[in-house]
């Protein structure tokens, strides 16, 4: 892969990421409004909100799925690497593209799997809300889909030993 495609799909990469972060944002933000929405309903005006738990529950599903697929993109998550750090760097590579078709197998599992569970779930209606199941289901695709990409461009860029800008 050429240099400018490799920029090209890191450019793409860090602006799917800044709008994955907004989303983050928001979803946090709408969360706060309505358990803070939910506490003065149930406590002040003893008129609690029937929908509110199921929606923060909800969105905290997507925060959560969404927030894995950012931490993908930053190479945030936690591993265990005192055996890396004792191979050689030839060891580090090859265990470095080992760890990653690992998650690229399990990516592609949550993918399909997930795409099979918003199918099956696409009739049924949340208690509170009234809403598709689906809605809630459809965090498990959309975020492994994230995943997927933002693994491709970690493994393109390291097949090219090209680092972060």
């Amino acid at each position: 892969m050429t240099s400018t495609a490799i920029r090209i799909l890191t450019r793409f990469d860090h602006l799917l990421a800044k709008g994955e972060a907004a989303v983050l944002i928001g979803i946090v933000s709408i969360m706060t409004v309505v358990v803070f929405l939910q506490v003065v309903y149930r406590y002040v005006l003893t008129q609690p909100l029937h929908w509110s738990e199921e929606m923060a529950r909800y969105l905290f599903v997507w925060l959560s799925i969404l927030g894995a697929a950012l931490g993908v993109q930053k190479q945030g998550h936690f591993g265990l690497d005192l055996f890396y750090r004792m191979l050689p760097i030839r060891g580090r590579r090859s265990l470095s593209y080992v760890i990653r078709l690992l998650m690229g197998v399990v990516i592609v599992v949550i993918l399909s799997q997930g795409i099979t569970l918003v199918q099956k779930t696409a009739l049924q209606e949340s208690p509170a809300m009234g809403i598709s199941m689906a809605w809630a289901y459809a965090s498990l695709p959309v975020g492994a889909g994230l995943m997927a990409i933002h693994l491709l461009v970690i493994f393109f860029k390291d097949w090219n030993n090209v680092k972060d800008t």
